[in-house]
């Protein structure tokens, strides 16, 4: 039966492909790691290694163990993060994830309204899809996140800040003084740059266009907002993005409007049931909603 301190041999060998790297990533001696590697050898019943040109190369049935010791490998350093996470942290920061469109909107309004009321907080920012979000909550990297309405997810709580409507962002060229809205079925779904199954506001328009019974087919589809809206001011097409990117280019070459009818969406925090929030990060969601606010329709 193989031992972790045997996994964890192979595993730096299977990296360095020395018994001396592999020693020094150990922070062991060169003779205990050959004899970790022998000993998970006996136990085994088959050779790890055979020594080529003065480097160790895994055999066939290594290699087909590699993949696997990876595993035990990462899902351990998600152990030692969480644990790290979990330990008390100094009351004077505030860990914040939020998505692309919102680290360029609502989360600097609210640090910068906070940062006047508690100079005291330090910040930390990172910008990540949704899911990503959720899997660094999980792991206690963040103390709370920013996005919209994501899909329920055992161990998150969802808190909502506001509610916004999407809108049309389209090339200049075809700019109407007059108009101020448009419907969902005046929009070419071939020109239509869209966005991926995996981000809500993509998931909400795909189903708002199926039940108008249109096929989405989009020439161009994107991760980002922003760039969704960048490749609209180049003339690529229009797109349906949220109010917050939008608003980023109110004075750029684009024409924005309305959907009619409105499609509105939920800005959202999430933050871990795993643990209590910080009293500062309870605080920093108040100005997170009236930062939200600021984009309501």
């Amino acid at each position: 039966m193989l031992q972790l301190r045997h996994i964890e041999a192979c595993h730096a060998v299977f990296q360095t492909g020395a018994i001396t790297r592999a020693a020094g990533l150990l922070g062991i001696s060169q003779p205990a790691v050959s004899k970790l590697i022998k000993h998970a050898e006996q136990q085994l019943g088959f050779r790890l290694f055979e020594r080529i040109k003065g480097r160790l190369v895994p055999t066939r049935e290594a290699e087909m163990m590699a993949p696997e010791i990876a595993k035990v490998f990462d899902q351990l350093g998600h152990l030692r993060r969480l644990g790290q996470n979990l330990a008390p942290h100094g009351q004077g920061r505030i860990r914040v994830g939020c998505i692309p469109s919102l680290g360029m909107s609502v989360v600097p309004d609210a640090i910068q309204r906070f940062q006047k009321a508690h100079p005291e907080i330090s910040y930390e920012v990172r910008t990540q899809h949704t899911a990503q979000l959720i899997q660094s909550l999980m792991a206690q990297d963040l103390d709370i996140a920013v996005t919209f309405d994501p899909e329920p997810h055992v161990g998150i709580r969802a808190e909502k800040l506001g509610h916004s409507n999407l809108l049309y962002v389209g090339p200049a060229g075809d700019r109407n003084a007059q108009r101020k809205e448009i419907r969902l079925a005046e929009i070419d779904p071939q020109r239509l740059i869209g966005l991926m199954d995996s981000d809500p506001v993509g998931r909400l328009i795909d189903r708002e266009m199926r039940s108008a019974g249109m096929a989405a087919a989009p020439a161009i589809q994107v991760q980002t907002h922003s760039i969704a809206c960048k490749l609209a001011e180049k003339g690529c097409g229009a797109t349906i993005v949220d109010a917050y990117s939008a608003s980023s280019f109110k004075d750029r070459a684009v024409e924005i409007l309305r959907m009619k009818p409105a499609i509105g969406l939920n800005t959202v925090v999430l933050h871990s049931d795993l643990r209590v929030l910080s009293r500062h990060s309870a605080a920093f969601i108040r100005y997170l909603k009236q930062a939200c606010s600021a984009y309501s329709d």
